[in-house]
């Protein structure tokens, strides 16, 4: 036999994979066949209430918030044991529903919960402000003895040198880790589908996505299978994912979350960050990660860390506060449920006793070009090599991006690349010019305190389509504070284009006929961003709270 012929091809490689995974789920927690949801039943979402498959006890300690979970088990009316074995049950039921998951971590957790239960008993306190409770982690955290492939078939069998220093840190507050979750190949997309783990779905309805680059995370937190979900987002990969699904969440500003030791694409690309932030059921769980992990003094360990404790001054709100109102950007205007969505947060504000001001980020477009040659900088030589390795195809939305099809890519010259960078700092004092002139109107005699808007013209969108315009690259682009909150879900009667609508710009009129008609997005949630300036997370998260008290849950 020759050593072509017994090469493995990249199809044979992702079927080991999956079995790997299969293998690690109890035989107990596999869903009986005829409790299956067939094929065709797309909202899979009361699955865990419907079917029997769970005891009541199990429903209310997943269904109990972080910070809830938290406080029961500090007192000892939970065990740490019990709270992990529950959720990575309803892990085990998400993965065989929704395809969520990529590696499987239980027996680990279970031993970590045990001896926090034990320490519990000796000493009759927990051992940190995270302790007992289970935290899902994105694909690319390391974990001892664990893959992180970021979804390329020819990363299978790599094992991390070493932990992320995130993981040491979270582990360090009593935290247990159980799952890593799926991404798509190279987390440069929208869509988390990849060819050595597949397509995740959304529990709300399986024709749809959960976003990306996070989209396993929200899949698996908005399923209630995580308390807590760790994501990371260059470009929307926490807002979009959390938009579309119903989630607290927060992108803070690059060094208030440490990043050390995670794989990554564009490793060295450091003219946009990536950041790294929770996915939540609410802004006190985004409170209580961000909290903790400050106390743990990351700047000890990760000199990106920023030395800046937890600000508790900071969440103390003025009694009426001013939102500017991002009705778009000035080029490509929401689609009908986000237009509602915005909406239904203006009037509540505004019967809350706070003020709204017109404040549209015109800066968009130009931030969309500026990231965009960020991005493609080395002419998308990296993405290139790493998916040749077993000569597996991108998925079609990478592909139209970085792959070998798009001749146009051509890598900048170091000139260029700072000529670039250089824009981006003139668009960030522009930027902030006009957030500072927003005091002459906002009647409060300061500037706006937050931007509301939406993270995405669309909400959940149906698998292999990709919108031609993405409002979330400001953010990245100018290092600001955003955090992300649930407002509403699509209704097939409220949100059709209206008859007069007409587009503002050629990618609007495309935008508006992608969209189509509400139908193609049922049963989506529907969430909006809240922008902040750079490191105002306190005051992003205590802002948050603010959405949640006049909101509601959003659902």
């Amino acid at each position: 036999m020759t050593e072509e012929s017994t090469q493995e091809t990249w199809q044979s490689i992702a079927a080991r994979k999956q079995a790997e995974r299969a293998s690690k789920i109890p035989p107990e927690w596999l869903i009986p066949e005829a409790m299956m949801p067939s094929d065709k039943e797309d909202f899979v979402q009361d699955f865990p209430h419907a079917s029997g498959f769970f005891t009541e006890r199990e429903l209310t300690i997943t269904e109990s918030s972080a910070s809830d979970a938290v406080a029961k088990m500090s007192t000892g009316e939970w065990t740490a044991l019990e709270v992990t074995r529950a959720i990575c049950k309803r892990t085990a039921v998400a993965q065989q529903l929704l395809n969520c998951v990529t590696e499987i971590y239980f027996e680990q957790a279970f031993a970590r919960a045990a001896e926090l239960d034990e320490y519990f008993k000796t000493n009759g306190k927990p051992i940190g402000p995270l302790h007992g409770l289970p935290i899902s982690l994105k694909d690319q955290f390391n974990l001892e003895g664990v893959d992180s492939t970021i979804g390329y078939v020819g990363w299978m069998g790599r094992k991390p040198e070493e932990e992320s220093t995130l993981v040491k840190l979270l582990r360090r507050a009593g935290a247990v880790l159980y799952v890593k979750t799926n991404v798509p190949t190279t987390l440069m997309t929208g869509e988390t589908v990849n060819n050595l783990f597949g397509r995740t779905l959304n529990p709300r309805n399986r024709k749809l996505t959960t976003g990306g680059s996070s989209g396993g995370e929200s899949a698996l937190v908005t399923f209630r299978g995580s308390f807590m979900g760790i994501g990371t987002d260059i470009g929307g990969s926490i807002r979009h994912p959390a938009s579309y699904t119903g989630l607290y969440a927060l992108r803070p500003s690059h060094g208030r979350v440490s990043y050390q030791q995670v794989t990554n694409t564009f490793l060295g690309q450091e003219a946009v960050q990536s950041c790294a932030g929770p996915l939540c059921r609410s802004p006190e769980d985004i409170r209580l990660f961000m909290k903790s992990l400050v106390a743990q003094k990351a700047w000890e360990h990760d000199p990106q860390v920023i030395p800046l404790p937890w600000r508790t001054e900071a969440e103390a709100l003025p009694t009426k506060l001013c939102f500017g109102f991002g009705m778009g950007d000035g080029y490509v205007t929401p689609s009908p449920p986000l237009r509602r969505a915005m909406e239904i947060t203006k009037g509540k504000l505004l019967a809350a006793g706070h003020n709204v001001i017109d404040f549209i980020p015109y800066e968009t477009k130009e931030a969309s070009e500026i990231i965009w040659k960020m991005w493609l900088a080395d002419g998308a030589e990296e993405i290139r090599r790493d998916s040749g390795l077993t000569g597996e195809p991108l998925p079609p939305s990478v592909e139209v991006n970085y792959g070998h099809s798009n001749t146009s890519i051509k890598p900048l010259s170091v000139f260029e690349t700072w000529q670039n960078q250089h824009r981006r700092t003139i668009l960030g004092q522009r930027f902030l010019e006009r957030w500072q002139k927003t005091a002459e109107r906002t009647g409060t005699g300061r500037p706006i305190d937050g931007l509301i808007m939406p993270s995405t013209a669309m909400p959940a969108i149906r698998h292999d389509t990709r919108p031609p315009w993405n409002y979330s690259v400001l953010s990245p682009v100018l290092d600001l504070t955003t955090g992300v909150f649930p407002v509403t879900e699509v209704d097939v009667e409220k949100d059709v284009v209206p008859k007069d609508w007409k587009p503002i710009s050629d990618v609007d009129k495309k935008m508006m006929e992608f969209y189509e008609k509400p139908q193609n997005h049922e049963n989506a949630l529907v969430g909006l961003s809240l922008i902040g300036r750079r490191l105002e997370e306190e005051k992003v998260v205590a802002m948050l709270g603010v959405m949640k008290d006049v909101l509601g849950d959003g659902h």
